[in-house]
């Protein structure tokens, strides 16, 4: 299996991202209200990737454009920080958290079990960007731990079994709302990391 790498978690992919006439509208407009200069680098790349859900290398010439600086000037910073993701989000992305509550109760063991049954390494996409395994920080929901998010909703307090369960039916191609349906009064604590439709 062939796994993705998602470059601001673990490497760079190889394609430049080209952006469809839909999507370089979409970006355009995001973009529209932002004022030239430096100072506006990171909400600018902040509102591309809320538009997209990541930060193709082609809207980062956009974004260069539009600030009136090099694209250099663009790039650093996107493949800098870790919330910037220069591949797209997989459609089902399971985030481990390594913060140290579930870290202390079993949580590497957690991990090591999901890159096994996933094939795929932290911070890489499965074949097809059917399924991410990613690196998350400590949400403040640790009464869960060890736990993991799927598409942004908690799945917590797991053993072992559960996690490779989990995995297993990720690998095998059932969806997030499938695995873990949100409830009726559910917040995504990670609404940008889901994948963005096309807008016609």
């Amino acid at each position: 299996m062939r796994c993705v790498t998602n470059g601001a978690n673990g490497g760079e992919r190889t394609d430049a991202g080209d952006l469809t006439p839909a999507q370089r509208d979409r970006v355009a407009a995001a973009l529209a209200d932002v004022e030239p200069g430096k100072g506006n680098l990171l909400p600018a790349l902040h509102r591309v990737q809320h538009e997209l859900g990541w930060v193709p290398r082609a809207a980062m010439t956009l974004v260069a454009r539009r600030l009136g600086i090099s694209e250099a000037q663009v790039y650093g910073p996107a493949t800098f920080y870790s919330e910037f993701r220069l591949t797209p989000p997989p459609a089902s992305l399971l985030t481990w958290c390594s913060g140290p509550t579930c870290r202390v109760l079993g949580g590497e063991r957690i991990k090591l079990i999901l890159e096994e049954t996933l094939d795929c390494r932290l911070g890489e996409n499965g074949p097809n960007d059917d399924y991410g395994l990613w690196l998350g920080q400590c949400n403040g929901t640790c009464e869960q731990a060890p736990q993991v998010w799927l598409n942004g909703r908690v799945v917590g307090k797991l053993g072992l079994a559960d996690a490779a369960r989990l995995a297993r039916r990720l690998r095998d191609g059932e969806t997030a709302d499938a695995i873990a349906p949100p409830p009726a009064d559910a917040v995504e604590i990670q609404p940008a990391l889901v994948r963005r439709g096309e807008t016609p």
